[in-house]
């Protein structure tokens, strides 16, 4: 009788100690999108790059939720993250899993605003951001100030932007990042190739190796994609400017490549070089901005 006794006690202890040390069940998601694919993105935004695509019907470990209504998950070695309005999760098993915050993006207002070592004023100045410069914020204070990877910024020179325009923003800055292999290359009168450009060949040229038809002058490309200020300039905008007294709307066109500075064949003497938008003469030139990604 003392045996068993003991025995129960040893077993009772053993379910006890197995239930506090059993990892917890995994939580899991149906892929719920019908007759199309769900996009499992590199980060929780419709910005991220496609990671891959699941069927409708698929099942998928849920790691964590995101404020913004997206899902973290797991599925045959591949993490990341697809929109909660299309994955099926227990309503009771989804208010367990662990909450992230969603990425938050700003764009610049000001016309250059400091990057601080710590919020405040008052604070060393450790950097500086242009206008129109879309940043990723790390952490929301409530003071009224935004961590970011190089320091504090004051939100009130800042806007919040759509992930969409993360999508263009980065089509842009591949533009740009192509049309700066070209520095240094010639200036032609009427030319449109790496043999020689004018200004608006140059821009016609870059935007033709990603699917752009651009119009032949620098006046007519104002009818091209859509007005910007310059204020919302983005990489890969095309600027504007118009010299002395020419009777064109426009007599000279960049390609903008953030701050504050723009890719562009200039002059016969330089050839493919890049200007700073605060340059008086570029300032007082300036006549619009147009987007075409």
């Amino acid at each position: 009788m003392q045996f068993r006794r003991y025995a129960g006690r040893f077993a009772a202890g053993l379910l006890l100690v197995s239930s506090m040390i059993s990892p917890a069940l995994a939580v899991t998601g149906t892929v719920a999108s019908g007759d199309t694919t769900l996009r499992v993105r590199s980060e929780a935004s419709t910005a991220g790059e496609v990671l891959t695509k699941l069927d409708n019907g698929v099942q998928v470990e849920v790691l964590s939720t995101v404020d913004s209504g997206w899902y973290q998950i797991s599925y045959e070695e591949i993490t990341g993250y697809v929109s909660g309005e299309y994955l099926t999760v227990d309503e009771a098993e989804a208010a367990s899993l662990p909450q992230e915050r969603a990425p938050v993006y700003v764009r610049i207002t000001a016309d250059s605003l400091n990057i601080r070592s710590a919020p405040g004023t008052d604070q060393e100045k450790v950097g500086k951001l242009s206008a129109g410069r879309i940043v990723e914020t790390l952490e929301e204070l409530e003071d009224g100030w935004y961590r970011i990877e190089e320091g504090y910024i004051s939100a009130e020179f800042t806007e919040v932007v759509d992930p969409s325009e993360l999508v263009q923003s980065s089509k842009g800055q591949e533009i740009v990042n192509y049309a700066m292999q070209f520095l240094g290359y010639p200036y032609v009168y009427g030319g449109s190739s790496p043999r020689g450009f004018d200004c608006s060949g140059f821009t016609s040229y870059i935007y033709k190796q990603f699917g752009y038809s651009l119009k032949r002058s620098a006046s007519d490309q104002l009818d091209n994609g859509t007005s910007v200020s310059r204020s919302e300039l983005q990489p890969g905008d095309l600027v504007m400017f118009k010299k002395g007294s020419s009777s064109r709307r426009a007599s000279h066109v960049g390609i903008y490549i953030g701050n504050n500075q723009f890719i562009h064949s200039s002059t016969s003497r330089v050839g493919v070089i890049i200007s700073g938008m605060d340059e008086a003469y570029y300032t007082s030139g300036f006549v619009g901005a147009r987007r075409i990604v």
